[in-house]
This record gives structure tokens, C-alpha cells and sequence, in this order.
């Protein structure tokens, strides 16, 4: 089963907008509805994954095992993403240009086989 964390309105919905993004509410819910399970979480650098990631991974740092940001040829927020990732030491953030950096970086854990 899908899981979606992208909310794709229609013309006729009118459900009022949440407090919080989309992606972070149901991403908060996943994580209390599997309290046992921890979370590797992927995304992209160029829209706000960096930033709903990052407050997770605080809420929750025993959980998030690793945040991987598909890198976007923007130099302005790449270079605000790559700062954010440095700094960070919750769990990994790496910021990869294809998938399969970061399924190397999983395997090299243990995460994945």
C-alpha cells in the first residue's frame, strides 16, 4: 500500500488546510501509527524536504536512521541545504544526485541489503 505524502487537492475539495504542511502531518502520523519501526527518510533538495525532515528527525531522533535529499541544480538552494546538512547531527543527511548513493550509504549501515 501506498503511502503518499504529497497531498493532491481537487477543484472540489474544500477540507480546510492543516496547521502544518501535508507532508509533515502525515509523515508524524506514520511515525505514531508504527512506533516500533524506524525511518529512513528521502526527498529532494529543492522544495522544503530539508526543512520538514530536519524538524522530524528532532521530534523524533531515535527514529530517523538517515534523510536523503536528491540534489537539484539550483546554487542557491543547494548551498542552504548543504549548509543545513553539515551542520546536522541528529542522523545522517546526505545530499546525493542519484538513488544509488544513497542506497551504497544504506548498505554500508546495515539498513538494506
Amino acid at each position: 500500500m501506498p503511502i503518499l505524502l504529497r497531498d493532491f487537492p481537487t477543484p472540489w475539495d474544500r477540507t480546510p488546510k492543516l496547521k502544518r504542511p501535508h507532508k509533515v502531518h502525515e509523515l508524524l502520523n506514520i511515525l505514531k501509527h508504527y512506533p516500533d519501526m524506524n525511518f529512513i527518510l528521502i526527498g529532494d533538495s529543492g522544495e522544503h524536504d530539508v526543512d520538514y525532515y530536519k524538524d522530524v528527525a528532532q521530534q523524533y531522533p531515535d527514529r530517523i536512521m538517515a534523510i536523503y535529499l536528491r540534489s537539484v541544480n539550483h546554487d542557491k538552494k543547494m548551498a542552504r541545504v548543504k549548509s543545513i546538512a553539515d551542520t546536522f547531527t541528529i542522523c545522517p543527511m546526505l545530499l546525493v544526485q542519484e538513488s544509488k548513493e544513497a542506497v551504497i550509504h544504506a548498505r554500508e549501515m546495515g539498513w538494506i541489503i
